[in-house]
């Protein structure tokens, strides 16, 4: 057995029942693009939450993984929870009026991570949360238990991100159709599989308004996104030849074919699969992406596997990783 790198042990997910198609969306006027140029990017439908909310979604994961890896939780020694904090973790929309009442109250101390903890019965786990990292959350959560174990020997950490869009605010983001998902991973100390060999983090504070500047984001993500993935695949040692797979981040196709053949990827394979059938799950994609890549078998043992992702506002991020 390898061990003395931390390593991916486990993941497990989950979806909103709803899952209209993009040319639905369109028709309730959830997407401002023509639906057919959406579907050429490869999108066709995506999860939205109706009665489910961010915390029964992020409670939902994390007792599957729990439950199909048997997990004891004993054995868990932080969870790193990324998703909606206080009140809005709890309910599928809150009002504005709702938002703004729960923040003069203690309501506002009511936070989804220390009520994972306790729902799971991780007693001898401490918690904190990761906030401003937009769909990189689970990436920095990642990374954070990565260090955590390696720092502080940490056996287990349980990582868990859980993302919604707000009811009224639509379902596209530069081209792209969101879904609403929670997603747990868990990290452990020696890693038998799954191996966290580098990591690469590239904030650009310019764009801390990105919808003032959606011209200069675009501009700046395929060179920036280049770069990160130059800096990881170097981290982990390996030459860009040597990527067997690219578990990506949930935007379009076509986006995708561009930065493979920039970045000088043309040799790795991409996991595209889910593009068309959940769409960009914001924080989750690359490790749901991971799970199903793993179950259908594609991925094998010792595969050199790229993750990278984007986060609006503005963070490139990349993982290097060995199965």
């Amino acid at each position: 057995m390898r061990t003395g790198v931390p390593g991916v042990s486990a993941i497990a997910y989950a979806f909103p029942d709803h899952a209209p198609t993009v040319r639905e969306l369109h028709a309730e006027g959830l997407i401002r693009s023509d639906p057919g140029l959406l579907e050429d990017f490869g999108f066709h439908k995506v999860r939205v939450a109706r009665r489910e909310t961010p915390y029964s979604l992020a409670l939902e994961a994390a007792t599957e993984l729990m439950e199909r890896y048997d997990i004891d939780p004993e054995s868990i020694g932080l969870l790193v929870y990324g998703g909606p904090q206080g009140p809005t973790a709890f309910t599928t929309a809150p009002s504005a009026e709702e938002s703004s009442a729960s923040h003069r109250t203690t309501a506002r101390f009511r936070y989804p991570g220390t009520r994972l903890q306790h729902e799971l019965g991780l007693t001898r786990s401490s918690a904190f949360g990761l906030d401003q990292l937009a769909c990189t959350t689970l990436f920095a959560s990642v990374r954070v238990a990565r260090a955590m174990c390696i720092a502080e020997g940490i056996d287990r950490v349980l990582c868990v991100a859980s993302d919604f869009f707000p009811a009224d605010a639509g379902r596209e983001a530069i081209y792209n159709c969101t879904s609403d998902a929670a997603v747990a991973v868990l990290v452990e100390r020696n890693g038998a599989a799954n191996r966290l060999l580098a990591g690469t983090h590239v904030t650009k504070g310019y764009y801390w308004d990105p919808g003032a500047l959606e011209d200069q984001v675009v501009a700046s993500y395929f060179p920036t996104a280049k770069h990160v993935i130059e800096q990881t695949v170097a981290g982990a040692g390996w030459s860009l030849a040597d990527v067997d797979w690219v578990i990506p981040h949930n935007v379009s196709v076509r986006s995708w074919e561009i930065l493979l053949g920039l970045a000088g990827l043309q040799g790795a394979r991409l996991w595209s699969h889910n593009i068309g059938a959940v769409g960009h799950t914001l924080a989750g994609d690359n490790f749901i992406n991971l799970r199903d890549a793993l179950d259908a078998e594609a991925v094998h043992r010792g595969d050199r596997l790229l993750l990278f992702s984007y986060g609006y506002g503005a963070h490139w991020t990349g993982l290097a990783v060995e199965a």
